[in-house]
């Protein structure tokens, strides 16, 4: 049987699909992050909000105490038009094969995306963004990186990121210290949460912790970072219609949307008289510094 369009299973694509884009939220949860639910074009801005904590002041009877909590937000450029896409020639498959096929290349399509929208974030994680004093970062080469650093960062980050939701992410060679940590394996093992087994870092003096294989360098030995929620803004659009003009041979445009989070992307199948189809999974976004709420772990 050749591999026709109509072996394409919109409901088996979404099935995989889902999945993919609920894999990023726990990274995305590190920032401050808006999912606009109206279709937007290439250079849009958007605003992301990020909330301060109000001062408590003297309260006359009859009047509002001076206000001092904002939303300390900052607009966001959707200047990232981002798309990962494949293809299948007919014939090359049985038609039963290529159902599996089409919807696992658009969940590892929707992967990559997502990645790249992580990568980008995590761009801004320098040293003129969030400063370069000893209160801003630790200097520890991964092979000595133990507890007493982890807990030492915790101090940092409490010191600096008031209040705010906290999450500690480190790269594979500062993760796999704390794996190797025979104390630490053992108190989270009485506590039940045996990290050896699971292959997850658990939560750590009240962070949330995780491991990103491709947390980048920025050029400066950045192997972790404890965030608060408030440190970067990041914006993600499906974009307008308008922006595919010119495309020809479509036979199939949808949104794709989780709708836990209403994380989405739009979906795109062409096909053209030579038997060849493809598809494409897309999404438009951006992201900006808001705060100085960030704490570098940097190789010594």
């Amino acid at each position: 049987m050749a591999t026709t369009v109509s072996n394409i299973n919109v409901a088996m694509v979404e099935d995989r699909v889902i999945p993919a884009l609920r894999l990023v939220l726990p990274i995305l949860r590190a920032f401050s992050y808006v999912m606009e639910q109206d279709d937007k074009i290439k250079n849009d801005t958007t605003y992301v909000p990020a909330a301060t904590d109000p001062t408590v002041g003297n309260k006359t009877a009859g009047t509002m105490t001076t206000a001092g909590g904002t939303i300390a937000g900052t607009l966001v450029t959707l200047n990232r038009f981002r798309s990962a896409a494949w293809d299948a020639v007919e014939g090359a498959m049985r038609g039963s094969l290529f159902e599996s096929y089409w919807a696992d290349k658009a969940a590892g399509a929707v992967y990559v995306l997502a990645k790249d929208v992580i990568d980008y974030a995590l761009s801004l994680v320098t040293a003129s963004n969030f400063g370069n004093t000893s209160s801003d970062k630790l200097a520890v080469a991964p092979a000595d990186f133990g507890q007493s650093d982890a807990a030492e960062l915790w101090g940092k980050a409490e010191d600096k990121i008031k209040r705010q939701e906290k999450v500690f992410m480190m790269n594979t060679a500062y993760a796999t210290a704390l794996f190797g940590n025979s104390n630490l394996a053992l108190i989270y093992a009485n506590a039940g949460s045996n990290f050896l087994e699971s292959g997850q870092l658990p939560r750590f003096l009240g962070l949330g912790q995780m491991h990103y294989s491709g947390l980048p360098s920025n050029s400066q030995n950045l192997g972790g970072v404890i965030l608060g929620r408030g440190a970067i803004g990041v914006a993600l659009a499906m974009h307008s219609q308008l922006m595919s003009s010119g495309e020809g041979n479509v036979i199939d445009r949808r949104k794709i949307v989780d709708p836990d989070s209403g994380i989405g992307v739009v979906y795109t199948v062409i096909a053209d008289g030579g038997g060849t189809v493809e598809g494409e999974c897309s999404l438009l976004y951006g992201a900006s510094k808001i705060q100085d709420a960030a704490v570098r772990l940097v190789t010594a």
